[in-house]
């Protein structure tokens, strides 16, 4: 008789999950690691996070140790087999020079590194602004530590995507085989420096050197925003193959009807939609209660919460995969 588990199998062949933008805070106790500035720390938004999300009740000696304990154990919790956890690089003036004056959110590409080697489940999303002077020499160092994506915040770091100075850290992103993941849409959780940078449109430049490239928000705007850079993204999805999005942030309250409207398009648009929570912020379940029932058990988790609420929308059945593939990660070859 045998005795095989039928879990075996059925694990063996499913695909590994992976969600595509996670963040970590730091408070500042060690500004090299990161901070959040004065303004950012005395926001409201912050503190209803801390509230909202219990920190003060997880372990460490300090604020961003609680963070980062409540982040590892919610990823090692978890049912995915993978989290990309974002850096978020500084602001800097023309000259490539740092401004830490005009930086409200900041977390060094050390500390995400370092994340991953706390956890095998975490993997590195550095951030570099194309900006600074070291930029290509970033590029290549994070590359060769072990990080195959990028994030470069428009808005909150003042990069406009479609300049030709940043040229030559497209094509070697390219050449690396690095996704350079932009934020798109509008920001609401920090200090920015131009909402227009956040466009999709702005992006025709970096995907003309034919590397991988992840619209974040699929450039959603909340209901109360003036413009509406979503009829954007869906352009220019259907005029370029290497462009993704991702759903971060999509299930959130101020967003209630973009993942709809995203679900909605053809799947030339559906097919190339990455799944991501922008944990920490955490999903609304009320609206979503006909979709995942009013005591699912994800609820323990806020990882698996957010993916409960975007796979009931379908998006295409590599939905939460893909990313791997675009990585070039070894989980895909196994």
């Amino acid at each position: 008789m045998d005795n095989t588990p039928l879990d075996d199998t059925t694990a063996a062949s499913k695909p590994p999950l992976v969600d595509a933008h996670a963040h970590v805070f730091c408070w500042g106790e060690r500004p090299r690691d990161g901070f959040l500035s004065q303004r950012t720390r005395r926001s409201w938004l912050t503190k209803l996070m801390l509230w909202m999300t219990g920190v003060h009740k997880e372990q460490g000696a300090t604020i961003s140790e609680k963070m980062r304990s409540r982040l590892l154990r919610h990823v090692d919790q978890s049912t995915l087999d993978y989290v990309v956890v974002l850096a978020q690089d500084a602001v800097y003036r023309d000259d490539g020079s740092r401004d830490d004056p005009a930086t409200h959110f900041y977390v060094s590409n050390d500390y995400v590194l370092d994340l991953a080697k706390r956890s095998s489940k975490v993997l590195p999303g550095c951030s570099i602004n194309p900006i600074r002077r070291d930029a290509l020499a970033e590029l290549e160092r994070v590359c060769e530590a072990g990080s195959r994506l990028v994030k470069i915040h428009t808005a909150i770091q003042g990069v406009d995507p479609a300049l030709a100075r940043f040229d030559a850290f497209y094509r070697r992103a390219a050449e690396l085989g690095v996704v350079l993941m932009f934020h798109t849409g509008y920001e609401h959780s920090c200090t920015v420096q131009s909402q227009d940078f956040a466009d999709p449109a702005r992006l025709e430049r970096p995907l003309g050197h034919g590397g991988t490239i992840i619209a974040a928000h699929c450039g959603t705007c909340a209901l109360y925003d003036r413009g509406d850079q979503y009829p954007s993204f869906v352009e220019m999805m259907h005029r370029h193959d290497n462009l993704y999005g991702d759903t971060a942030i999509m299930a959130g309250l101020i967003r209630l009807r973009s993942l709809r409207r995203l679900s909605r398009e053809g799947s030339d648009v559906t097919g190339r939609i990455l799944h991501g929570s922008d944990y920490p912020f955490p999903p609304a379940r009320l609206p979503f209660v006909f979709r995942t029932g009013l005591f699912p058990p994800q609820r323990r988790n806020t990882f698996d919460m957010d993916l409960r609420i975007k796979q009931s929308f379908q998006f295409s059945p590599g939905y939460a995969c893909k990313l791997l593939e675009l990585l070039g990660h070894p989980a895909v070859s196994r």
